[in-house]
């Protein structure tokens, strides 16, 4: 049985590792070099809690409540992002693969799963959709960019920011529930 498991584990490690480089490499030309190093910050935490910050401080009733559910669901996720960085120790994909297109020259040195950026970014997307419906499919297109971007950067494997957008959306909607909970 435990031959087994390593022998599944073994495939989908290879699979991953396989559709890292499509996306790192094949995919690659001169437009998404330019956009994916800079929508890849939508997802980080300089951006994520200046929107939280703006929505609560200049919007309206339902955006402040919004913001406020964003907030303490992002500092929830990311708390559970930095306990799993911090217990699986996977290394970034340049850090193991060869020729990784990267685009900083100051590379991160943390652990990559699962990915702080898409969790961060469906985190967002999910209590936004739930307060502004009419965006929805804008709002979780971006989210689904800046997982994407994280693999187009080199920064992780593609279970990383698929772990990561499932991290987010379950964070996001445990903090609604429990909100309403709360509330009622």
């Amino acid at each position: 049985m435990r031959n087994f498991l390593k022998k599944i584990i073994d495939f989908l490690h290879q699979k991953d590792q396989k559709l890292f480089m499509y996306f790192n490499q094949k995919i690659k030309c001169r437009i998404l070099d330019a956009i994916m190093p800079r929508l890849t910050h939508l997802g980080g935490a300089t951006f994520s809690v200046l929107i939280c910050t703006l929505l609560y401080f200049f919007g309206k009733e339902e955006a402040k409540i919004a913001a406020s559910e964003a907030f303490f669901a992002l500092t929830g996720s990311q708390g559970i992002v930095q306990i799993f960085k911090k217990s699986i120790y996977r290394k970034r994909p340049y850090m193991v693969l060869p020729n990784v297109n990267t685009f900083w020259k100051k590379l991160l040195r943390d652990h990559s799963f699962p990915s702080g950026h898409t969790v961060a970014g469906f985190t967002l997307a999910v209590v936004f959709s739930l307060y502004f419906p009419a965006y929805r499919y804008a709002i979780y297109s971006l989210a689904t960019l800046v997982g994407f971007s994280r693999i187009y950067t080199g920064m992780h494997y593609p279970s990383d920011v698929l772990s990561g957008a499932f991290l987010g959306t379950t964070f996001a909607l445990l903090t609604h529930i429990v909100k309403k909970i709360i509330i009622n």
